[in-house]
């Protein structure tokens, strides 16, 4: 079985769901701890007892996001910044980069 890590809000919403199906509790105070309605508890609680840890893993964890520059481009802006336009600030780079952009259909 895959291990499954979760970061901290995940890990916490986890555990407060683990206490609430193993202790019996009050659905209500889960919500409050958790700031979410009941309604979301009992989705959270579907997804305990059907996926387990994994179910409370972001769907988006692994996906890069589509703003994102490769990273040869930003390797490249770096060192453009740093030897032909050192003296510009980020304004004035921001604004090349820009007209650039504009140009390059990028």
């Amino acid at each position: 079985m895959k291990k499954v890590e979760l970061r901290m809000n995940e890990q916490e919403k986890y555990e407060i769901i683990e206490e609430l199906i193993e202790h019996n509790s009050n659905k209500n105070q889960a919500g409050k701890k958790l700031g979410i309605s009941r309604r979301q508890i009992d989705c959270l609680i579907i997804k305990y007892k059907e996926k387990g840890k994994a179910g409370f893993v972001h769907g988006n964890r692994t996906r890069k996001p589509i703003n994102t520059l490769d990273n040869t481009i930003s390797k490249d802006i770096i060192l453009l910044y740093k030897n032909k336009y050192q003296y510009w600030n980020f304004y004035q780079m921001s604004l090349k980069l820009t007209y650039f952009k504009q140009i390059t259909h990028i």
